[in-house]
């Protein structure tokens, strides 16, 4: 089977653009994640850096919205007749809204979930605030049950499905565009005797 050559070198491009982020530090990286108790809650704090290519750089300077999505999951770790199980107790998604506006250039946070805003000065400023998970209620610390095996996860993602259409298409086939930060776990080493 033949391919013509546009197709061929697409392909080629495809794959050593993929090889390159592959070996590459990820774009969405957590530096750090912990859980902790506060107030009787089970919180998760977390740091997460960012490393956003040119390509999107550009698209929030040219005032097009991005969309982070952010997932928690509360599960527990047994097994039944030797097998491992995970069951989910708790999960948590929402989103986060990055746009640049006016003339000044301010950078903005929308978070669709609580529908704070909030206004920085410069990008790195607002990426900082993206990326910082501080003591997030996650579950009240009375459903974890003293000799259970608990785990937090967390992923933070940048939505493609929501880009407007023309770089919706370019998102989906461009490796610059897949910003993941994968699961993260932190097994929960506290739990409240009393429960």
């Amino acid at each position: 089977m033949k391919f013509p050559p546009l197709v061929l070198s697409v392909l080629f491009w495809l794959l050593f653009s993929y090889s390159n982020v592959a070996f590459s530090k990820s774009p969405i990286h957590f530096s750090s994640v912990k859980e902790v108790f506060q107030n009787q809650q089970l919180a998760l704090t977390a740091t997460v850096d960012f490393t956003l290519s040119e390509e999107v750089l550009s698209a929030i300077y040219h005032d097009i919205p991005i969309l982070f999505k952010t997932e928690i999951i509360l599960f527990e770790k047994s097994k039944f007749l030797g097998f491992p199980i995970e069951t989910t107790q708790k999960k948590i998604e929402y989103y986060t809204e990055l746009y640049a506006y006016g003339v000044n250039r301010y950078y903005v946070l929308y978070n669709h979930r609580n529908h704070k805003r909030q206004t920085f000065q410069t990008l790195e400023d607002a990426l900082q605030t993206l990326g910082t998970l501080q003591a997030l209620p996650v579950v009240n610390q009375s459903v974890l049950l003293s000799g259970k095996h608990y785990f937090l996860k967390v992923r933070i993602s940048l939505d493609r499905w929501k880009l407007p259409p023309p770089l919706f298409m370019n998102a989906l086939l461009n490796p610059l565009w897949q910003l993941d930060s994968g699961w993260q776990e932190v097994k929960i080493q506290r739990l409240n005797k009393g429960a």
